[in-house]
């Protein structure tokens, strides 16, 4: 398969933006989730669950408008490392920004294991991108400490810069293709990807800074020690970056009992198959040492946190990242 995207039979773009929940077979049952929460009635843009091959989507998801896409790009594939936990479908913000230049003006690629659960992802990719072909928001190693200089560049030789979160990405996909940036990409992929990362190393490797900056609620990136205060944030979007995915047993007693509920609701009826915990519609206390530990440690981290959220006025103005 090119980079030419693949549509599922009875697929019809609606409008000229899309939120893409990216997996591969595997996750789909998780990504189903995410892309069910998104499809609200009334929404300005597609829903659409994409990944490297052709999937059947179950009926329930058909019966709202989500539709599936399939891309991937020939010409890089083989340079991209994978590995037990993560395919191709890694890469899909790369294939995608170039396989459905033409058909989506802005694009929203997502990571399977998010919850969305608010805001207007139709108006997030209706802003002002400010001159990028792309826009994130950092990841959490600098929320904190925004001038860190990440692992990957210390590596790469190259000074420290803002570094972002690959699990929620939006691309202009006319701004993507006038700067060549799949070339780009793939040069960066055959030289220098080796030994630093997966899509996120290479993004942010080939960009060095040169994206706009998302306020942190599209992309809440949940641990443990960011739990407490995503409550008073209400974000928009949920990232589980660590081990603890909200569907598993080792979630219980971390996250909150309402990002469970969806998977508790549609993983039995729709996907029988598919791991999952058996406690999701329960409510778990968490241990006391690791409460304790957790809001010590965001109480330690107030002024920085509070300093890095009033950056935003509101969630859909976005910034030109500050090195």
């Amino acid at each position: 398969m090119s980079e030419r995207a693949e549509f599922s039979a009875g697929f019809s773009a609606r409008h000229d933006v899309a939120v893409v929940v990216a997996c591969d077979e595997n996750y789909l049952p998780y990504a189903s989730v995410a892309a069910a929460q998104l499809a609200h009635p009334e929404r300005s843009y597609d829903v659409l669950i994409g990944g490297p091959l052709p999937l059947e989507l179950p009926d329930f998801l058909r019966v709202q408008g989500i539709g599936h896409v399939a891309a991937v790009d020939a010409t890089i594939v083989d340079a991209l490392p994978t590995d037990a936990r993560r395919s191709v479908a890694t890469y899909m913000e790369l294939f995608l920004a170039s396989a459905l230049h033409g058909q989506y003006r802005r694009i929203l690629v997502l990571d399977s294991d998010v919850v969305f659960e608010r805001g207007d992802p139709g108006r997030l990719l209706r802003a002002d991108i400010l001159d990028h072909a792309v826009a994130a928001v950092r990841d959490n190693r600098q929320w904190r400490t925004p001038n860190r200089r990440v692992r990957e560049f210390r590596q790469l030789a190259l000074p420290a810069a803002p570094y972002f979160n690959a699990g929620v990405v939006m691309i202009d996909t006319e701004a993507w293709a006038e700067a060549g940036l799949t070339a780009r990409a793939a040069e960066f992929a055959r030289t220098k990807l080796a030994g630093l990362g997966r899509d996120q190393a290479l993004m942010n490797g080939m960009l060095h800074g040169d994206w706009a900056e998302i306020c942190p609620l599209w992309n809440w990136q949940f641990t443990w020690s960011s739990a407490q205060l995503m409550s008073m944030a209400d974000p928009c979007i949920v990232h589980f970056i660590g081990p603890n995915k909200p569907w598993l047993d080792s979630a219980d007693g971390i996250v909150p009992m309402r990002l469970r509920q969806d998977y508790a609701r549609i993983l039995p009826q729709y996907f029988a198959d598919a791991k999952r915990g058996c406690g999701l519609d329960r409510r778990h206390w968490p241990a006391k040492r690791t409460l304790g530990k957790a809001m010590f440690k965001q109480w330690r981290a107030v002024g920085p946190m509070l300093d890095y959220l009033n950056r935003f006025p509101d969630e859909y103005t976005l910034l030109s990242p500050k090195r």
